[in-house]
């Protein structure tokens, strides 16, 4: 079976975010009508339960406090979409005595002035910022993934040129995806497919059959 990482994780973020963007819908309820959107949606859910990536009970908390008596919005569906606060980095500020040396290095190499000092609060910073960019690289990534058959020499001649500069944008994001990731598992922990299904609620359903079923 297949061993999942954090990279498979980012990916598929990003995947499911580009499927659903509206956020209100990424709870059970929204998607239980629409079964490959489900099982992606409880796929991530699962891997980020197993790289403990989701909040804590007091996070959650805190959060809920903050929405408490907006009447469109329900306890259940935002304890169970951890998404969200995944791409903002909530799990950062749960690591107290973890260290990023080499995001460290990047960060304090922008030092204006002798008086700027690295706080851990700028490894927060520098995802959620980081994050956000590459989510809108993605968009433009997939600018072109809808096209089925251009019409036109016009249009051939627009994908051609934009699919050339996008080839050429998939080279260099892939450092920022390794920044990402030396924040998301300083650790490089993998998990096989049949721990996640036992202990973590993966979905074990196959998606590519439920795709091919829904196409």
């Amino acid at each position: 079976m297949k061993t999942w990482t954090t990279k498979d994780l980012l990916y598929k973020t990003f995947e499911f975010k580009g499927m659903v963007p509206n956020t209100n819908e990424w709870n059970e309820k929204s998607l239980k009508f629409n079964k490959p959107r489900l099982i992606r949606f409880k796929r991530i859910n699962a891997l980020l339960k197993a790289f403990q990536l989701i909040r804590t009970e007091e996070q959650k908390n805190t959060f809920w406090t903050i929405l408490k008596g907006n009447k469109k919005v329900k306890e259940g569906e935002i304890t169970q979409n951890e998404i969200i606060p995944f791409l903002r980095g909530d799990f950062i500020n749960k690591r107290e005595s973890v260290t990023y040396p080499n995001i460290q290095t990047i960060i304090e190499n922008e030092k204006a002035f002798e008086s700027d000092s690295f706080k851990p609060r700028d490894i927060s910073q520098f995802y959620r910022h980081l994050m956000k960019y590459r989510i809108e690289i993605n968009n433009i990534l997939h600018h072109n993934s809808g096209v089925l058959e251009a019409s036109s020499l016009g249009f051939r001649s627009a994908i051609s040129l934009t699919n050339e500069m996008n080839n050429e944008l998939y080279k260099k994001v892939e450092t920022i995806d390794q920044m990402l990731l030396e924040i998301i598992n300083p650790e490089n922990l993998t998990f096989n497919e049949d721990i996640l299904i036992n202990e973590y609620g993966f979905p074990k359903e196959d998606l590519n059959a439920i795709d091919m079923d829904n196409y």
